[in-house]
C-alpha cells in the first residue's frame, strides 16, 4: 500500500493544480463575465478563485478518498477495476470538455486560460487515478502463516 508520505504528496500536488485551475478558471474573458452576471448566474462561483478552489479540490479529495477505500477494503483486481473505471470517466470527461470547448460558439468566448484550467482538472484527475493504478496493496499474512509464526514463538 502506498505510504502515508506518498499520500501527502499526492494531496499537496492536487492542492497546487487546483490553485492554479483556480486561477486560470477565474481569468474568464469579459464577454464570459458579462455572459454568467448576465444569464448564466449559477456559474457565478467560478468568476471568484477561492470558490472554484474549494469546489475543485473538494472533488479532488472525493476522489483520492474513494479510491483510498478502494485499494484499502477491495481485493487488488476489484480496486485497480475501480481506478481504472475512474481513469476512463476522467478520459471521457477531458475529451467532452475539450469538444464543447471547441465546439460551442459561448464557450469558445471564454479564452483559453479558462479552457486550460478545466484541462488540468480533468489531468489531475487522470494522475490520481494512475497513482492508485501503480501502487501495490498491502501485503495481506495469511492465517497460516500467522498461525505458523505464532508455533515459533511460542516456547517448547
Amino acid at each position: 500500500m502506498a505510504t502515508t508520505n506518498g499520500k501527502a504528496i499526492l494531496i499537496g500536488i492536487q492542492a497546487f493544480l487546483c490553485i492554479l485551475e483556480a486561477y486560470l478558471i477565474s481569468k474568464i474573458s469579459l464577454i464570459g463575465k458579462i455572459g454568467i452576471a448576465m444569464f448564466y448566474k449559477q456559474y457565478r462561483f467560478l468568476r471568484t478563485g477561492w470558490k472554484t478552489f474549494l469546489l475543485l479540490f473538494t472533488i479532488q479529495l472525493l476522489l483520492i478518498l474513494l479510491l483510498h477505500l478502494a485499494k484499502k477494503r477491495l481485493p487488488a483486481r476489484k480496486a485497480n477495476y475501480t481506478a481504472a473505471v475512474f481513469l476512463i470517466l476522467a478520459i471521457i470527461g477531458l475529451w467532452g470538455t475539450y469538444y464543447d470547448f471547441q465546439y460551442t460558439f459561448s464557450h469558445r468566448l471564454l479564452k483559453e486560460k479558462f479552457h486550460l484550467g478545466f484541462y488540468l482538472f480533468w489531468l489531475g484527475w487522470m494522475g490520481t487515478c494512475v497513482y492508485y493504478l501503480a501502487i501495490k496493496p498491502a501485503k495481506q499474512e495469511s492465517a497460516v502463516a500467522l498461525a505458523e509464526a505464532a508455533e515459533e514463538q511460542m516456547p517448547a
